[in-house]
């Protein structure tokens, strides 16, 4: 009787998964503290808390950074086997990881087409060119950043642009999705709610960037910081209020996610200056650099280079930890690196050979190893199939793929990312695992 009640359940969740939504929303450099001290200005966040399940904190992969966490978010998989190691390709004059194909591993995108469901996505990164059914993807020109609309516009998805326009936040140019104002995440928020109310995906993804932005000018803990959480949680409130009125709310998951930490810095160190004569150099990934070899058979350079780092002077050996080979492919870094060096927080890599090898520097950066508590990346989720008032210790980045295609109904196998059974209600539990 027990079983044929589980398949009985199984069998409606699976004919009711196209009546799923999930929006999944990315707030960049959301820190666990934004939400869980109710000192920080974030009152959506706080109340999606309250009614599901909130994490103690999300680890986020090797190095903690933009366009790796994001992929691994919708691939369950870590860097070593997607392909996205860093947030741009290596030797690359500008261009940053803004393909779908760039991705070595299936994503939700495809899996979500492949069994016909709609999909939808507002300045989410590593989203051009996918099988996104509603698409204004996020990319921009080399030589102008800070715009984040001149280029988007050539790859959104046909007449979305102007439609969104004309209903929803009125002419988008490089001044009001401009990476410096919070105006840009405000009008992604009008955006994607538009996108939700009237086409009704069955997966959306938002980014956030501004969090991270004013991180990485003023550092971790300033005021601009906290009114950039303020803006991104007004966004998170346009979105729910478009899901309360689009009619579907008993039927949507809201997920909001960080991707990494931040940490207030204070020097950079250059430690290509410590190997100029040897055929190898170090890529720098904010709090984290990786080492590569002009030839990869080449492995004697690597004990060269290990030489040099033991005989540095203190006051910069002691400045950062060593990781060899075997503990880049224990915590999923990108394969061909051959070891890497995590800074103590507060400082980070340059890739340039300067004149010193430590120089002073303001602001804010990432990057470091996910373990790192400055690393950790916030979670709530909150809706249909989740718990309501509950807590998890953590869960990792790579387990997003696994719960969105679980909410979805959709079968996915990750290669990292295991479902967090913990975050779901017993009903959704039950027909997850009998499935």
């Amino acid at each position: 009787m027990k079983r044929l009640a589980t398949i009985i359940i199984v069998f409606f969740l699976a004919r009711n998964s196209f009546g799923q939504h999930v929006v999944l929303i990315s707030v960049d450099g959301l820190c666990p503290e934004m939400y869980r001290d109710k000192n920080w200005p974030s009152p959506n966040m706080q109340a999606l808390m309250k009614a599901g399940v909130h994490a103690g904190y999300m680890t986020s992969v090797f190095p903690a950074s933009t366009y790796p966490a994001h992929a691994a978010m919708l691939t369950g998989a870590r860097p070593d086997k997607n392909g996205i190691a860093y947030n741009a390709p290596r030797g690359s004059k500008g261009a940053w990881h803004w393909f779908v194909k760039d991705i070595n591993t299936p994503t939700l995108w495809t899996i979500i087409k492949q069994h016909g469901l709609t999909s939808a996505a507002v300045q989410w990164p590593i989203s051009v060119s996918g099988d996104i059914t509603w698409n204004i993807p996020e990319i921009w020109d080399p030589k102008h950043p800070e715009d984040r609309i001149t280029e988007s516009r050539k790859h959104a998805t046909k007449g979305l642009l102007q439609e969104v326009e004309q209903l929803a936040t009125g002419k988008l140019n490089s001044y009001n999705m401009n990476e410096v104002y919070f105006s840009m995440d405000a009008n992604a928020a009008r955006a994607a709610a538009y996108i939700f109310t009237t086409y009704k995906p069955n997966f959306l993804a938002l980014h956030f960037a501004s969090v991270d932005g004013m991180g990485h000018t003023h550092g971790r803990n300033t005021d601009s910081v906290r009114l950039a959480l303020a803006n991104a949680d007004n966004g998170i409130g346009i979105m729910l209020e478009a899901i309360e009125r689009s009619g579907l709310k008993d039927s949507t998951t809201v997920i909001v996610v960080g991707d990494h930490g931040m940490t207030t810095m204070h020097d950079i160190i250059y430690p290509n200056n410590w190997i100029k004569d040897l055929k190898a150099t170090f890529q720098p990934s904010g709090g984290s650099c990786f080492l590569y070899l002009d030839d990869a058979s080449n492995t004697e350079t690597v004990k060269l280079v290990e030489d040099r780092l033991k005989k540095l002077d203190s006051k910069y050996r002691k400045l950062f930890h060593v990781y060899d080979k075997a503990k880049i492919t224990e915590m999923g870094g990108d394969k061909d690196a051959m070891l890497a060096l995590v800074a103590k927080p507060g400082f980070i890599f340059g890739g340039s050979n300067q004149i010193d090898s430590l120089v002073k520097v303001k602001g804010g950066h990432h990057g470091y190893d996910p373990n790192f508590e400055q690393m950790h990346a916030g979670f709530i989720a909150s809706g249909n199939s989740i718990r309501q008032g509950a807590a998890i210790k953590t869960l990792n980045i790579t387990d997003i793929a696994p719960l969105v295609a679980t909410l979805l109904g959709l079968p996915f196998t990750c290669p990292d990312g295991k479902l967090p059974k913990d975050v779901l209600n017993e009903l959704k539990v039950e027909s997850s695992y009998s499935m």
